[in-house]
């Protein structure tokens, strides 16, 4: 898919996901880059995520993977994201987005973010380092 199919799905959606950024990134927190919708909607065809699932969106950047697979799957979805500026822009796609009334963000870091218990399903698209991850992932106990 190409960036004309890519903004068909943003201005269908109503958002705006397009463009990297990289003014925050270091070698822990790599830049913004959405997931090609091409790779989204193989994903949703997979039924790997369906009506009843609870998507966790790490490092959901401007909330592209959260609003086409809550349209496409009628999941729901939460992103997070840990750059306000980007998080800003989030939100004001879910002003406008087709199927806001089933995402949701927060803004924090993958370290210290308490994973829901009704999350069933966890997407990230080369968000952060291995490092973070596994922060974000081992308790305190090891486990």
């Amino acid at each position: 898919m190409n960036d004309t199919q890519d903004n068909k799905w943003d201005k269908l959606l109503h958002i705006k996901t397009m463009g990297r950024d990289d003014s925050q990134s270091d070698q822990y927190r790599y830049p913004y880059e959405p997931t090609p919708y091409s790779v989204l909607q193989r994903l949703a065809n997979t039924g790997l995520i369906r009506k009843n699932n609870m998507l966790l969106d790490y490092g959901c950047g401007k909330g592209r993977v959260d609003f086409f697979l809550s349209y496409q799957t009628r999941c729901r979805c939460l992103g997070v994201e840990y750059d306000e500026r980007i998080y800003e822009k989030v939100m004001e796609n879910k002003k406008e987005a087709v199927s806001k009334e089933r995402v949701s963000f927060s803004l924090a870091n993958a370290e210290e973010f308490q994973l829901p218990e009704q999350i069933d399903r966890i997407y990230f698209f080369n968000p952060f380092s291995v490092e973070i991850l596994r922060k974000s992932y081992i308790s305190d106990d090891g486990g």
